[in-house]
């Protein structure tokens, strides 16, 4: 049975100034919005590895997906790698996700290419994804979904522009030493950092908050799951006043840092080991607090 951790708030409480808060205003007691968030489902109908344990994410997944409805979210996020591999985990999967009372929204991640190179062009409409990076926005909060797989050796085909940009990209990364230097990670491409840029402006100029969504980390410095331009990332992330956090995936454990006024947070992965994971989100005009289930953290960051 999933449940509820106890809120850690002493251990996890920090301070953030959020955009338009007047000082001395009572802390509200009813949030603006609730959604839900889980990562890393990825299921395949093949044996334990590891800590993961892919035949069990089907029946968590499950779990998940009452715990959204009971709680009654606005949407739910999940943050990257649905499947481990092979195109028909898709239809397992989205038949229990189709019992969600509410809107689904999908982060790419590098799991979610693993399949047939013919099955590639099929991954984003599966996934029922237009685009591979998009935003929305809720009661004056704007999140903004990247697709981290951009530039990457597995989301495009070989002898592309992107693949062989990315090839390039690892290569360098390789001989510099870095620890993230894997093929399986990827980097934000050009045109999608434009997007970005543009996006961030258009929530400054509405007075919208703003979480980032990316199925990769961008800290800590040295991890060998980080997006392979995480520096560039974060760059952009601190300077603006709108970006309140940076939720990932990918590294199957949850994990947070607070740096330069922004909150990374890494959760964990619903295929790790047998205890399920995922979170309930509150959203409050001077804070955040993420309930979490089963082995994720909870963690309230307020001002």
């Amino acid at each position: 049975m999933i449940r509820s951790r106890k809120l850690t708030f002493l251990l996890f409480a920090v301070v953030f100034t959020f955009t338009g808060i007047k000082p001395g205003l009572a802390q509200q007691s009813e949030p603006l919005f609730t959604f839900g968030v889980m990562t890393d489902v990825q299921y395949a109908n093949q044996d334990n590895a590891g800590t993961r344990h892919y035949r069990s994410s089907p029946g968590k997944l499950r779990e998940a997906v009452a715990v959204f409805n009971r709680e009654k979210v606005a949407f739910v996020l999940h943050l990257g790698d649905f499947i481990d591999k092979g195109f028909r985990h898709f239809d397992t999967l989205n038949a229990i996700t189709g019992k969600l009372q509410m809107p689904l929204y999908h982060v790419l991640g590098n799991h979610d290419f693993s399949v047939k190179a013919a099955e590639r062009s099929k991954v984003l409409p599966k996934m029922g994804l237009r685009k591979a990076y998009y935003s929305f926005s809720k009661k004056k909060w704007r999140f903004i979904i990247l697709n981290g797989n951009d530039v990457s050796l597995f989301a495009n085909a070989p002898g592309s522009e992107k693949y062989m940009r990315a090839k390039a990209m690892l290569e360098k990364l390789k001989e510099e030493g870095a620890p993230n230097a894997r093929d399986w990670n990827g980097a934000v491409g050009g045109q999608q950092i434009k997007w970005l840029q543009k996006e961030l402006a258009l929530a400054e100029r509405r007075g919208e908050q703003v979480i980032v969504a990316c199925h990769y980390p961008l800290y800590p410095n040295g991890a060998s799951e980080l997006l392979w331009n995480a520096a560039r990332l974060r760059e952009l992330a601190e300077a603006s006043p709108q970006v309140v956090a940076w939720f990932n995936g990918h590294v199957h454990k949850s994990q947070y840092f607070p740096k330069n006024g922004v909150h990374y947070i890494s959760f964990r992965g619903i295929v790790e080991e047998e205890e399920n994971a995922c979170a309930v989100v509150s959203v409050f005009d001077d804070r955040l607090e993420i309930k979490g289930f089963g082995s994720e953290q909870s963690r309230t960051l307020t001002k």
